[in-house]
């Protein structure tokens, strides 16, 4: 074929290259003539690329650059330009080229310099083979020597080849720093040279096994210095073989192994101690190439992930990750790859057997000495603890803003119906829990301890009652106890797989996965207990239940607020009047010691079981009250306030008397009289409280008493206006003046005083002195009438 352009026969020049492609080009570069080869080459039809320059096939960069007219200008001015580099396919894709260019003058002169002829130029002609393969093998031992030149420059050891024969081919720097031979005495020795004679025959057997058997063998052995010296070393040589197998030698390192035997023990502990590191690593660790293969990982990744080594090796990334996190984790490892982040990035590891678990990954990106991109690597967290710490937290708060409104409306509440009604349905609509029953403490006809019973539902129906009992109340085989007895939130989880039919039926027809009993206690006396139902499996956790358990403390002492509440504005109460000589009360023996009578004028409660008592003792010497109470470790405290004929005491009591029991059921003591040992006492109660309860609590707590009289009472209603008449009646017309002025003055405002004494006194016209007393004995009286016992 000849070009039309000039006088040149492609066919002749084929001959001549071989397989390669050949294109003519014209003076200006452009294609002239384009044939088989370069088709199957480049991927252009000829139609195509006819006419256009020779920068088509360059990348980009390359083109910018100017390269493709460097290259023809060189092969006009020296005849011939030779060149390697990438060059572009008609789809995109790239290869590696070895190519030619000769610049080809009028007369068919071909590669000739411009200096040397003096025909005009007629064209190009253009020689392409494609050489990416070899470029890649290349690049590959490129790294390879590399990567050995690194290791064999760090070796801290020495290194040593030798041919079949015996001969000493290569070593590094440290043998000849170990041995003190010089380079040239190491070119002419063998092997067993630098061995101590008698270690001679065991390390000529190890080199003829590695040479006919073993590819690996390890030896100790003594190497012997050029100035005599033995030095105990351990040798690790393999075979060295050619493509086709055959036995070129061996080659290996040998490490000074002198203070092994000393080092030994710290050795031991020392990959004890690594071991246990290893061992205890919840982490999986992986490293990937640039392809995206799995190249290598640790033993926890194999465990995590269920697949075995083969299994792993060349998977891919994504092959781990659940379909609805893939797009996420493909953008964070491009990040890593073509950015060079590091990247934090959760998502689902999908194991072999189908199981999701969430894992937070940590990479980066692997790179070489030239900045060129290996691959990356990293470490992969399972953080289902952190996720289930996270939902456990969102509960609480879920749980707290429940509390939060229940506690509102038990504020606001008159009655006991209402609490337990708020409850239930606060916790029934909220998003966290399924349904809620709330029950009471009855005393059981059948048994010898409490029932519960249920009193309001939210969420489910009463037909539940039996199977709701039974978490309140469990079976001996349930894992868990009565929290009527225990006083403790008890939590039953993961229902569905529960071992007591009844639950297990009853969840799975309800849709609840978990449920609490909470107990509702007040002064440890339990008043009824809290039936919570969620939808979560694990739900429940340690913080929710120690909430819980602070709730059921709060609505307990809300419920027993409220019934003394209603006693002390209830028109009509209940009067009880017990005897006793129990000597089991602190005062009943005080009195029964002393052989005198002693009245409980008020009692003060201060903490759950301290109460402070304010009593009168008559015919009964004060010190010797006194030296009785100190023996008494009842009383933690005595001080006397008073004494005439009779002496007036404050006594601080913990638990041991029988008003100590009064308050967990919004009793009132009205009054106590007790008279050498004989106590006679009146109590008070809300017609609502369990008055069978309260009375067996104190007969069976203190066997000696008994009830005397049960009597419903009517009390005057008082009003307002009632009390301020009382008041009145009692003040004195200066008694009165001088504590108004004081009030409208300013003299009770505090911490800043808006009138001292002085100016109010001044105000009115009197002394100091005697503002001072009008208004002490007008305070007294105010109070007098406000915490009058017999009210």
């Amino acid at each position: 074929m000849k070009s039309p352009y000039f006088d040149l026969d492609i066919a002749d020049l084929s001959s001549l290259a071989g397989d390669c492609a050949i294109v003519p080009f014209d003076a200006d570069g452009r294609v002239a003539a384009w044939n088989a080869g370069a088709r199957r080459l480049t991927g252009y039809e000829g139609e195509t690329i006819v006419g256009s320059h020779y920068r088509t096939v360059f990348p980009p960069d390359d083109r910018d650059d100017g390269r493709p007219e460097r290259l023809l200008e060189r092969a006009r001015a020296d005849g011939t330009a030779e060149t390697d580099g990438w060059r572009v396919r008609s789809d995109g894709s790239r290869f590696w080229a070895r190519e030619v260019i000769a610049a080809v003058r009028e007369g068919d002169e071909v590669g000739v310099p411009a200096d040397r002829s003096d025909a005009d130029l007629g064209g190009y002609v253009w020689f392409v083979h494609d050489r990416t393969e070899e470029h890649e093998q290349i690049r590959a031992l490129r790294e390879e020597k590399a990567f050995a030149e690194h290791v064999f420059e760090a070796q801290p050891d020495i290194v040593y080849a030798f041919d079949a024969t015996g001969n000493h081919l290569e070593w590094n720097d440290q043998l000849p720093a170990v041995t003190g031979y010089t380079e040239s005495e190491l070119s002419e020795m063998a092997p067993l040279e630098f061995i101590a004679p008698d270690d001679r025959d065991r390390i000529a057997a190890a080199i003829q096994r590695v040479l006919e058997e073993d590819e690996y063998v390890t030896a100790e052995a003594d190497l012997l210095t050029k100035d005599g010296r033995r030095i105990p070393y351990e040798f690790n040589s393999a075979r060295i073989t050619d493509d086709d197998g055959t036995v070129l030698g061996f080659t290996g390192t040998g490490r000074d192994s002198s203070e092994r035997k000393a080092r030994e023990r710290a050795l031991r502990e020392e990959k004890a101690f690594t071991e246990s590191i290893l061992e205890a690593q919840p982490d999986v660790l992986y490293a990937y190439d640039s392809e995206g293969k799995l190249i290598q990982w640790n033993d926890q990744f194999e465990r995590e992930t269920g697949y075995d080594s083969d299994e792993l090796s060349g998977m891919n990334p994504l092959q781990f990750i659940a379909p609805e996190d893939r797009a996420h984790i493909r953008d964070a490892v491009d990040r890593i790859l073509e950015e060079g982040e590091r990247v934090t990035a959760e998502g689902h590891v999908m194991t072999s057997d189908g199981r999701r678990i969430p894992y937070e990954f940590n990479s980066a990106r692997i790179t070489d000495d030239d900045g060129t991109v290996l691959g990356f690597t990293g470490v992969g967290r399972d953080i289902r603890e952190r996720k289930a710490r996270e939902r456990e937290l969102e509960r609480l708060e879920r749980l707290n803003a429940v509390i939060r409104t229940i506690d509102e409306t038990m504020v606001a509440a008159e009655t006991r119906d209402e609490i337990e009604t708020a409850i239930v349905r606060e916790f029934a609509s909220a998003d966290a829990y399924r349904f809620a029953v709330i029950g009471r403490v009855g005393t059981a006809v059948t048994t010898d301890g409490d029932a519960w019973e249920p009193v309001a539902w939210a969420g489910i129906d009463d037909q539940s009652a039996p199977v709701l009992s039974s978490f309140v109340d469990p079976p001996t085989d349930a894992d868990g106890a009565s929290v009527l007895e225990t006083r403790t939130v008890q939590r039953y989880r993961s229902l569905s797989e529960s071992p007591i039919e009844t639950w297990r039926h009853h969840a799975d027809e309800e849709e609840y996965g978990s449920v609490a009993v909470v107990p509702v206690v007040a002064s440890d006396r339990s008043l009824g207990a809290l039936v919570i139902a969620a939808d979560e499996p694990s739900a429940f956790a340690d913080q929710e239940r120690e909430v819980l358990q602070e709730f059921g403390g709060t609505v307990g002492h809300a419920i027993n607020a409220m019934m003394l509440r209603r006693l002390l504005y209830q028109d009509t109460v209940i009067e009880l009047e017990f005897e006793s000589t129990d000597r089991g009360d602190a005062c009943i023996r005080l009195s029964d010691e002393l052989g005198c009578t002693l009245s409980i004028d008020h009692v003060l409660p201060l903490t759950d079981g301290v109460f402070v008592y304010y009593t009168t003792v008559s015919d009964a010497d004060p010190e010797r009250v006194r030296e009785v109470a100190r023996d008494d470790d009842a009383f933690a405290e005595l001080r006397l306030i008073d004494a005439d004929d009779e002496s007036y005491w404050e006594c601080v009591v913990r638990g041991s008397t029988i008003t100590d029991h009064l308050a967990d059921y919004g009793a009132r003591l009205q009054s106590q009289t007790i008279r050498d040992g004989v106590a006679d006492m009146t109590v008070q109660v809300s017609p609502n409280a369990d008055l069978r309860e309260l009375v067996n609590r104190i007969t069976s707590t203190y066997p000696d008493s008994r009830l005397r009289s049960k009597q419903t009472v009517e009390r005057p209603v008082e009003t307002r206006g009632d009390f301020r008449r009382t008041v009145e009646s009692m003040l004195t017309d200066k008694q009165r003046t001088a504590l108004e002025a004081a009030y409208h003055g300013g003299y009770f405002v505090w911490p800043t005083r808006n009138s001292d004494a002085s100016e109010v006194a001044d105000r009115l016209g009197i002394a100091r002195q005697t503002f001072h007393q009008h208004l002490r004995v007008a305070q007294a009286k105010l109070l007098s009438a406000y915490f009058d016992a017999t009210d």
